[in-house]
Parts: structure tokens; C-alpha cells; sequence
């Protein structure tokens, strides 16, 4: 299917790519259908397009590039809902804020995106016992001693 988007022009998806969110992006109650497109050549970081309105778009990353014991605190129903068995199915996502100043570059540690490849649904999961922080802030902790920063909540 063709659709026009604001940020990439025309994009051709496969109906059978669509990701389903379960429950929506946390003030977007009304876009649940998206497509994972690619970021930058050779980079780590994703574009979740919606398919349901041409200029929305959010920039992921992979959490676990800034913070490799980070750990998603995931229930039973949590996995049920997404139609997983086990935490291993999901694919973890978090948002990027990419302000015009680059030293305010940040990502969401507190409220990943989920997504489960074999049933195509997704969920942003708010995990509310975490001291993550929800503005983890990427260039000021890559210069720092690799410690988890409170950031900015």
C-alpha cells in the first residue's frame, strides 16, 4: 500500500507490517496502526510512522545501547496482551526527543515501546516502580562515567 507522509514522501508498506498498538502512545489516544521504518544508514535507531496520519512519526532507539542492564519490568498480562510467552519475543524500543540543541537529545527509559514481531501488536508500557528516568538525557551520559542519570523528570 502506498501512503503519503510528511517526513518521507509516499512510502510503500505491506498491509502485513502494520503494527497494532493495544493501547495507544502515551497523547495519542486515537493513532494505534504504524510501521517500523529504518533510521540512518548503519545507525541503531528506527522511525515508528503511523499509517493513519501522514505526519506523525517518532524517532526509537535501542535502550539498551545507553544503559545494557536495562531491564523492562513486565507482568503476565503484559505478555498476554501482546501475545508473547516470554519476555525474549518482544523487541524493546524507546522514544528519542531530538530538540534543535544537541546536547538536550534524550530518550524515555521510563516508558518503552514493546513491539512482539510475530503477532505485529505493540504497547508503550509505563512502568511506574522504576527509577529510570523519563528524560534520560544521551550526549551527558555518554560523557559520563556510563551511571544512570536522575535527568529531568
Amino acid at each position: 500500500m502506498d501512503f503519503d507522509t510528511s517526513r518521507f514522501g509516499k512510502i510503500n508498506y505491506n498491509p502485513e507490517d502494520v503494527l497494532t498498538f493495544t493501547q495507544p502512545i502515551i497523547g495519542f489516544i486515537q493513532y494505534r496502526r504504524f510501521v517500523l521504518l529504518p533510521g540512518p544508514e548503519g545507525g541503531t535507531l528506527f522511525w515508528l510512522q503511523s499509517v493513519e496520519k501522514g505526519d506523525l512519526a517518532f524517532l526509537l532507539m535501542n535502550p539498551y545501547d545507553v544503559v545494557p542492564d536495562y531491564a523492562v519490568q513486565l507482568s503476565d498480562h503484559d505478555l498476554a496482551e501482546l501475545g508473547a510467552v516470554s519476555r525474549d519475543a518482544l523487541k524493546v524500543f524507546t522514544l528519542v526527543v531530538v530538540p534543535p540543541n544537541p546536547a538536550e537529545i534524550r530518550t524515555n527509559l521510563r516508558a518503552p515501546i514493546l513491539i512482539h514481531p510475530a503477532t505485529r501488536l505493540a504497547k508503550q508500557l509505563v512502568m511506574d516502580r522504576s527509577d529510570y528516568p523519563i528524560q534520560y538525557y544521551l550526549v551527558q551520559n555518554a560523557a559520563s562515567s556510563g551511571g544512570r542519570s536522575a535527568g529531568e523528570e
